[in-house]
């Protein structure tokens, strides 16, 4: 399992594809979100936020692909009054989205992903993470000792409820474990940019 990192206007368009395709699977078809009829594209799921400066974290498994994601932008302050809870400067402050991952191929992938998520924002000098959870990635944080603190909870997403937290980037139980681990570029992971697991010879 390979973590790329990239943003989207970096993004092969292969790769790009393959991400909303993914996508779909998972939040639409999986989850039963609704997709907007401006943005909407055969079997795959997109969104107002996919801008080209958005910052992508991608799972890719050699066997089985795109296997998780997460997307790392500012945060903005139209989701939430700054006054509320935020002890910094919004500018200091990601927003993780669209975080998920296939427990199925690994079941700590979840982890995997978050610790690059942690990594990237502490070289970008951000302060913290801001992330939507479900009931289940809280019990998981807990599991295995991951610092989360929630900033609101009771929040209904398409029918599931969720809860804003925030994640420090100071993550002792996940340094442990991933310490020393690297992202890649698509280009390191896909030579061929033939992303499709069923375009491989």
């Amino acid at each position: 399992m390979k973590i790329i990192q990239t943003q989207l206007k970096d993004m092969p368009s292969s790769l790009l594809a393959e991400l909303g395709c993914y996508r779909y699977n998972v939040f639409t078809r999986g989850d039963g979100w609704s997709i907007p009829l401006r943005l909407r594209a055969s079997g795959q799921e997109y969104d107002s936020f996919d801008c080209s400066n958005v910052t992508w974290l991608i799972a890719w498994h050699q066997h089985h692909g795109i296997c998780g994601c997460a997307r790392l932008m500012q945060w903005r302050e139209a989701n939430s009054p700054a006054s509320s809870w935020a002890p910094v400067g919004l500018e200091n402050v990601w927003e993780m989205s669209r975080f998920s991952a296939c427990l199925e191929v690994d079941n700590q992938l979840p982890l995997n992903i978050l610790w690059h998520a942690v990594q990237l924002a502490q070289l970008s000098g951000i302060a913290y993470l801001v992330s939507a959870a479900t009931p289940m990635q809280e019990e998981m944080f807990k599991h295995y000792q991951v610092r989360f603190e929630p900033l609101t909870t009771d929040l209904i997403l398409d029918k599931k409820p969720v809860s804003r937290v925030k994640i420090p980037l100071s993550q002792p139980r996940l340094a442990e474990k991933y310490s020393g681990t690297r992202c890649f570029s698509p280009e390191e992971v896909l030579p061929s940019l033939g992303v499709s697991v069923n375009w491989q010879s």
